[in-house]
């Protein structure tokens, strides 16, 4: 039998894991998988249960938001020896899931994880922390973990958008020096986005078509301060058109990334509080996250494929 350690946490979203829990463990035990149980209980549990006990097991699966699957990912690579991951969404917005084309019924995800395919995933470093999916700060990143969990149960992808109206008047600029592969920008910055994604609080963020997710880059926005009415409509448009024509706006992809900033800025990591800094270091780990997914998807999103076309 294959030894199997789920780790999950019984609060995301809508608490739905209690409704699905024995399926889910049955799906897995007729797959013949020997399956140990945790349940997290605080912040961090994810984490210090897959750096104590993660290289006993030959499979790590869990279930939670992005949130939880960040505490898996950075006990991960404390790990010489990693476990193949799965997933099993279960937050209010699961943009790692859904870039992965991970059901969101979690029934159907666990079926997936006892017949998928391991496809390594890129991981991003912040600093000496890690992401799944997206690094950020300013406006739309910075309500991911102000908005209160009863409105993120209720209301969905909205509650952040909600949340944002709410605070976008309070949002300032930061004045910083970005550093990047091949370029060095230097203005006033309001919104920054650092991801390996698809999609950023359930927006398909990016114009780039067939972004791949273990190509060893970032796709990275910045939004530059606007300054009058006219400017926040022309960002709004281009954000929604996905056109990013706009003087206010830069975009580029990167291994790496230094933004150096004159006051400190706060940041998010996968939608939680990844603290406030004046110095950022951002390193792409290439095909550091095996995690199971459908065959057909890890093709669609790795540009392994896209090498073998041009051979």
């Amino acid at each position: 039998m294959k030894r199997m350690l789920f780790v999950y946490n019984p609060m995301a979203g809508k608490e739905q894991i209690k409704n699905n829990l024995s399926n889910i463990i049955r799906i897995f035990c007729q797959a013949d998988f020997e399956v140990t149980i945790f349940a997290t209980q605080a912040q961090g549990d994810a984490t210090r249960m897959v750096i104590e006990k993660g290289e006993d097991y030959e499979y790590l699966v869990c279930s939670g938001g992005d949130g939880t699957m960040n505490e898996v990912a950075s006990g991960l690579m404390h790990l010489s020896k990693r476990p193949i991951c799965g997933y099993i969404p279960a937050g209010t917005v699961n943009d790692f899931a859904s870039s992965l084309r991970i059901p969101k019924n979690m029934e159907e995800a666990a079926k997936l994880i006892t017949k998928g395919n391991v496809f390594h995933c890129d991981l991003g470093q912040f600093n000496d922390r890690y992401f799944t999916y997206v690094s950020g700060f300013g406006a739309f990143t910075e309500v991911s973990y102000q908005t209160p969990q009863e409105w993120k149960n209720a209301l969905g992808k909205a509650a952040y958008f909600i949340e944002a109206i709410k605070h976008i008047a309070e949002i300032k600029a930061h004045h910083m020096i970005i550093e990047y592969d091949g370029g060095v920008e230097e203005d006033n910055f309001m919104l920054g986005l650092i991801s390996n994604s698809v999609s950023v609080a359930g927006y398909d963020a990016y114009s780039k078509m067939n972004i791949m997710m273990d190509d060893g880059d970032f796709e990275v926005m910045f939004i530059k301060e606007l300054r009058n009415p006219l400017e926040v409509q022309q960002a709004l448009g281009a954000l929604m058109m996905k056109t990013f024509d706009s003087d206010r706006m830069l975009q580029f992809s990167s291994s790496r990334i230094k933004i150096y900033c004159e006051d400190e800025v706060q940041w998010t990591l996968d939608g939680e509080d990844g603290g406030f800094h004046k110095e950022v270091d951002v390193r792409n780990h290439q095909y550091a996250l095996p995690i199971l997914c459908d065959s057909e998807v890890a093709d669609s999103v790795s540009h392994k494929n896209l090498i073998e076309e041009k051979k």
